[in-house]
């Protein structure tokens, strides 16, 4: 009896190892790629918020939190290439800026054309296989201080 209870927890174990395999995420091996090589593609702007502030001229301030409207926050949609050159878009597809990027340490660092000096530095909050959500802020000498969240999805 001893032999057929043993004999019977093996045969469940195996079952149960076999099924756990089987459940294995396909998509994990996707996602296992260098953030450098994930988002090489078009991301399309889906949803933007952020603010501005000028301690010299509130009036100025202003905040937003909404889906894209005619023109875009801050930034609009880009296609990154695998040889490290973008191109960014505004919503009606007429082109903004095209330069080159570097992803580094969750750091998007965005050099336009003809403008090498000067960056732009995102924060890459969360990078998957279909959604990308950047961050940008900027304090200006004068207090001032720019703050702007993009939500992408993969085209």
């Amino acid at each position: 009896m001893k032999t057929l209870r043993f004999i019977g927890m093996a045969v469940i174990a195996a079952i149960m190892s076999v099924n756990f395999m089987a459940c294995s995420d396909d998509d994990d091996e996707e996602d296992n790629r260098p953030d450098s090589e994930k988002i090489v593609g078009q991301w399309v702007l889906t949803y933007e918020e952020g603010y501005e502030k000028e301690p010299s001229e509130p009036e100025y301030d202003r905040e937003w939190s909404h889906a894209p409207k005619d023109e875009c926050e801050y930034f609009g949609n880009f296609l990154f290439r695998a040889d490290g050159t973008f191109v960014e878009s505004d919503l009606d597809d007429s082109e903004l800026q095209r330069g080159k990027w570097a992803l580094s340490n969750n750091l998007l660092t965005l050099r336009e054309e003809g403008y090498e000096y000067y960056a732009d530095d995102l924060k890459v909050v969360e990078l998957s296989s279909n959604k990308l959500v950047l961050e940008y802020y900027y304090e200006e000498e004068d207090g001032g201080v720019e703050y702007a969240k993009m939500t992408y999805k993969r085209k």
